[in-house]
């Protein structure tokens, strides 16, 4: 099949890239030309930007787009209706901020979503679904991402921790360790919206893991065994809002994502980082990485929780 994938070269899209390769698709690149220059040398590389000059998108057909890079509903639009005649169906990578009762409350894929033009995060992803379906009738899939983990991870949250514990020591770990978590790994995420792409399958769906299959102990136990450290988790009371882990995807289950176990990810991860992974990440986004944390912070939460015998 002729892929094409907005975006490709960072994180989630550069994994949709490596799949579609990988399944022996012919694979197409649209992109500004900024990030991963060097990656995908078999693919054919467009440039350009969904926000201005869209020529290099004037000629061509595809069977599926996977969009892994829209966020501005006005720029979604544009391209849905310049590829409109030209393309089979099309994959937008949403978010579960598209849901304005989310984290606070429960949602599941027949959850109201945004229904304003306000440019914030949530209400322009959910923007961007309706300008993209308005284009599209009946060719639409949108992915409401959940938090996204796996190696190549720009925004850095899993490997933050990974990489914290590999550190050793007592290790401030959030909350209760039977908390459980959604976390999606990036290349099931990939390989499920491109058997979307591959067999046009419409709608709506929450691209992350089932409720209830993970915990937060077992994600930062999987961490500790995967680096080998003496990292001690100590557990600080922190609070959740209601809704953060449960979130319905019973749908996106139903149309074949599958989701491997965390422990393979944390390994993955840890693998990823202990290569030197951390130094292909560019400035790109670097504003949603989390900091360090100061070793005066670590201490005064540690303080909270005296060590076991004293």
């Amino acid at each position: 099949m002729r892929i094409l994938v907005l975006g490709g070269t960072v994180f989630l899209g550069r994994h949709v890239a490596a799949a579609a390769l990988a399944r022996g698709h012919d694979l197409t690149l649209f992109t500004r030309g900024v990030h991963g220059t060097d990656l995908f040398p078999e693919a054919t590389r467009l440039v350009g930007d969904r926000a201005g000059d869209l020529s290099a998108l004037a000629a061509g057909e595809w069977d599926a787009v996977i969009d892994t890079s829209g966020f501005q509903a006005e720029h979604v639009g544009r391209v849905c209706e310049l590829l409109a005649d030209r393309i089979g169906h099309y994959v937008f990578v949403s978010s579960c901020n598209a849901y304005p009762a989310w984290p606070e409350e429960d949602v599941d894929e027949d959850s109201p979503t945004w229904q304003s033009d306000d440019d914030e995060y949530g209400p322009q992803k959910a923007a961007c679904e309706r300008a993209a379906e308005a284009a599209l009738r009946g060719r639409f899939a949108t992915v409401r991402a959940g938090l996204v983990c796996g190696p190549h991870d720009n925004v850095f949250r899993l490997p933050w921790w990974v990489k914290r514990i590999a550190a050793g020591g007592r290790v401030p770990a959030p909350g209760d360790p039977a908390q459980p978590v959604q976390l999606v790994d990036a290349r099931d995420l990939a390989d499920w919206m491109l058997d979307l792409g591959e067999q046009r399958i419409a709608g709506a769906f929450n691209g992350t893991s089932p409720a209830g299959t993970q915990t937060m102990g077992e994600v930062l136990e999987a961490a500790v065994a995967a680096t080998g450290s003496d990292a001690e988790l100590v557990w600080i009371p922190a609070k959740e809002f209601p809704g953060t882990w449960t979130i319905g995807t019973e749908r996106a289950q139903a149309s074949g994502l599958r989701c491997r176990p965390i422990a393979e990810t944390v390994a993955d991860v840890w693998a990823w980082l202990r290569d030197g992974g951390e130094a292909e990440l560019s400035e790109y986004r670097a504003e949603l990485r989390p900091a360090p944390m100061s070793a005066e912070r670590e201490a005064e939460l540690l303080a909270a929780v005296p060590p076991p015998g004293s």
